[in-house]
């Protein structure tokens, strides 16, 4: 079952009262015919379900990684030989088995989810409830999840997956949707699609493009597009459709071209030649646990530049370095090798020049809940503005100015940040940043587990901050933000910097790297004996027919995980 809403609808509240974690204020919840409010239900009930929160690291208890993995069947009291067994397999099942034996503080939030994950796999419980289990998620890592997903379903095990993502809906039974704690729709996938809309939902890109397609007159079936002469017919059908004069296939290269050209509604490419420098690194290099056996390098001779003024999206996979990267910006992690500068000036490491570089950069974590300590949203968004010498009038029109630039009401700074809801504290982070008004603003996954109303807040927000003239750097798996609202990009692999420049420049790069990866990853056997007998047909197909797509306004730039393109064409 998928569990939407609003962010604020009750959704980690539910979570908490099925998992025996939280006791109704009124009514009861029964697990099994076992009340939850009977405190001598509640190993059998524990045995029965486990729970991924959405902060991953709210549920690590291990310092290594399989000792993580390890607690529950533990505490179940299972033999040693099973513990093991357990453990392979789920770390096995979310891809972290090669890191087995790693510190679990020197994962990504990424891996961190995986690890989360994992551990909840271990217990081989009849009912697994996940708290948005992929909002830190590369695309490659969401489909690896959504898979190991389907399997557990397909043994048997309940799953309970409360997600603001209607992509998620498509591996759904039935649907639940909240609203302001309240239930107030529940029916079979089916049914919810019939009225996704009334409901206050937009499709999702894969369906939206489907429903475009069919207002043009081209009805696309699944079935048709199970092979590469498909995907050459929709292109095809797309083509003549527009231009019905002419019914040639349009050739990678143009397609290419037509890539290069596209730009966003609402920007202007900016001249990489007269934009003005704000942060330079030369062969920046860090690792965790350096100079021990445990030493694990997460950055290698990364030479970038940032510029001024501009937005700057920091792509990549899941553990390729970008937290790291951008950590380094305002001082949090010290050089360890290489250089970073900062309007041509060596950035500071210590003393006064470090506490003037954090006033003028403000960085946003990954995880809320780490840089989250008072005991009001009040006191939490006034505390930078009154440690930079802010006056109590400054400091009381910042902390008004930048509650409502979230999105939250003023009602909302009398509360406790760390008993609001998950999205709700990614914004009071957001805000208490803003409230300093620094000249950049750097945010790790601004948009993670947000609703569709609230993660437009927040990139119009940062779209008129950046428009203010303040610099704004994004770390996001959202390549939609990414592509439509982006002066530049830059492309992280495995610690290293593997593209740089303005959107128009890395688009087709990029778009051709990520597709040729994910066609990779999933191509079928039909398909794998035609590349190895050197038809490497497939890449440049599927470019053509994305370009169509987007040259007929029926594609926006990267709407969706290409990943999952690639899967709906059916390849």
């Amino acid at each position: 079952m998928a569990v939407l809403g609003r962010n604020g609808s009750g959704k980690s509240t539910l979570v908490k009262i099925l998992g025996a974690l939280q006791i109704p204020s009124q009514g009861v919840c029964l697990v099994r015919g076992r009340d939850t409010a009977d405190t001598t239900a509640l190993v059998d009930i524990h045995k029965s379900v486990s729970l991924v929160f959405q902060n991953p690291e709210s549920q690590i208890v291990g310092s290594v990684v399989e000792d993580d993995v390890a607690f529950a069947p533990e505490n179940h009291g299972l033999p040693s030989a099973e513990i093991e067994e357990r453990v392979e397999l789920a770390l096995k099942k979310v891809g972290l088995l090669h890191k087995r034996k790693a510190l679990s503080s020197a994962l990504s939030g990424g891996e961190k989810q995986r690890l989360a994950l994992a551990g909840a796999l271990a217990a081989d419980a009849l009912c697994l409830i996940l708290d948005e289990p992929t909002a830190m998620l590369d695309p490659e890592g969401r489909l690896e999840v959504e898979s190991v997903l389907r399997d557990i379903h397909a043994s048997g095990t309940t799953i309970l997956h409360v997600t603001h993502r209607l992509e998620d809906v498509l591996q759904a039974d039935r649907v639940l949707v909240l609203s302001q704690g309240r239930w107030t729709w529940q029916g079979r996938r089916g049914e919810f699609w019939d009225r996704v809309e009334a409901l206050g939902f937009q499709l999702p890109p894969l369906l939206e493009l489907k429903r475009r397609l069919a207002i043009s007159g081209i009805n696309v079936a699944t079935a048709s597009l199970s092979d590469l002469a498909g995907v050459s017919d929709l292109a095809r059908a797309v083509e003549n459709a527009f231009s019905p004069i002419t019914s040639s296939v349009t050739s990678p290269i143009a397609t290419i071209d037509a890539l290069d050209a596209v730009s966003t509604e609402d920007s202007e490419e900016i001249s990489e030649e007269v934009l003005e420098v704000l942060f330079e690194t030369h062969e920046l290099s860090y690792s965790f646990d350096a100079s021990t056996p445990l030493e694990t390098r997460v950055l290698k001779e990364v030479s970038c530049r940032i510029p001024k003024g501009a937005w700057l999206s920091v792509l990549g996979r899941t553990g390729s370095g970008k937290s790291t990267l951008i950590q380094h910006l305002n001082g949090l992690y010290t050089i360890q090798s290489g250089e970073v500068s900062m309007e041509g000036k060596p950035l500071p490491q210590k003393g006064p020049e470090l506490r003037g570089l954090r006033r003028r950069v403000g960085l946003v974590f990954q995880s809320p809940e780490d840089q989250l300590f008072s005991p009001t949203v009040g006191e939490e968004l006034a505390f930078a503005p009154r440690n930079w010498g802010f006056s109590s009038e400054e400091t009381e029109t910042s902390v008004k100015r930048a509650i409502k630039s979230v999105g939250l009401g003023e009602m909302y700074l009398s509360r406790n940040p760390l008993l609001l809801s998950g999205g709700e504290r990614r914004l009071v982070a957001i805000a208490s940043v803003l409230a300093a008004e620094p000249e950049c603003v750097i945010l790790d996954e601004p948009t993670a587990g947000l609703d569709t109303a609230y993660r437009e807040r927040i990139v119009t927000l940062l779209w008129h901050l950046k428009e203010a003239g303040k610099t704004i750097i994004t770390v996001t798996h959202d390549f939609e933000m990414a592509f439509e609202r982006s002066d530049h990009l830059l492309i992280m692999e495995d610690g290293r910097k593997i593209h740089e420049g303005s959107v128009t420049h890395v688009l087709p790069s990029l778009l051709e790297v990520e597709l040729k990866a994910g066609l990779e990853a999933r191509l079928e056997a039909r398909l794998e004996a035609r590349l190895e007998a050197g038809n490497a047909s497939t890449l440049p197909e599927i470019l053509q027919l994305t370009g169509l797509l987007r040259k007929h306004g029926l594609l926006a730039p990267l709407t969706w995980d290409v990943g999952e393109f690639c899967r709906w064409l059916g390849v």
